[in-house]
């Protein structure tokens, strides 16, 4: 047997790498919650910058597969995603205030009610709350119920066509770890104790936490869909 004839083209990224990327994560936040949890806080604290960062390397990944794919609703997908990641990280950084210290001003100071270039922290919470909402009902309808169906259908799942659509489950990782992180809010939202789990783990924002691992499912999609549209298109000469 040839070279070429051995060796095989993994079928998608390594998902235990993705699960380090996230208990390394984990860990590094943690560590800080018990010993200094003010590096967590805060807008330009850690757990914030690791947004940002992420939503970065996400926006960069999407624009680079939306200007390689010529596929038309393939393309439109992927512009999808970068506006809608360019929209988190705006709002995330309120248009770089935090990092520039710009003050708040025009459009911004109808919706915002806390002094930021935003319009998530709006009165209410609803432009907070609510898309974060469908984003997570996204996250566990792709990676858990799709794939669970799949099995017990015989193929047939939630997403099957286009066939690029649903991510794998290599994008676990991050739903499973944006919901440990959102732990100590959701304990505290029970009422059931007559402490507080938040406090108890240095009173970091755990809703903070729980985005860091949303937003990098865009980066695992991300680098999911490229890896598995190249070897798509390697693929289709030999088929025909």
């Amino acid at each position: 047997m040839t070279g070429d004839a051995t060796k095989q083209q993994r079928a998608d990224i390594s998902a235990p790498a993705i699960w380090l990327i996230c208990l390394a994560l984990y860990a590094l936040f943690m560590f800080f919650a018990f010993t200094q949890p003010s590096v967590l806080k805060g807008e330009l604290g850690l757990l914030e910058n690791t947004q940002t960062a992420i939503l970065i390397v996400a926006l960069a990944l999407a624009v680079r597969l939306a200007f390689q794919n010529s596929e038309k609703w393939l393309r439109w997908w992927l512009v999808l995603i970068s506006v809608g990641v360019l929209y988190l990280l705006t709002e995330e950084t309120s248009w770089g205030q935090h990092y520039f210290g710009w003050e708040m001003h025009g459009f911004f100071e109808i919706f915002n009610d806390q002094g930021e270039n935003n319009i998530h922290n709006s009165g209410g919470g609803w432009l907070d709350q609510k898309p974060r909402a469908i984003l997570l009902f996204g996250m566990i309808l792709g990676t858990i119920v799709h794939p669970l169906m799949k099995r017990y259908r015989n193929g047939r799942g939630l997403f099957d066509n286009p066939w690029w659509l649903a991510p794998t489950l290599v994008c676990l990782g991050p739903v499973i770890f944006s919901q440990i992180g959102a732990i100590p809010e959701r304990i505290d939202d029970l009422n059931m104790f007559s402490f507080s789990a938040q406090a108890f783990t240095g009173g970091y924002r755990s809703s903070e936490m729980e985005e860091v691992y949303m937003y990098l499912f865009f980066v695992a999609y991300l680098l999911s869909l490229g890896h598995r549209l190249k070897l798509h298109k390697a693929q289709a000469p030999a088929a025909t």
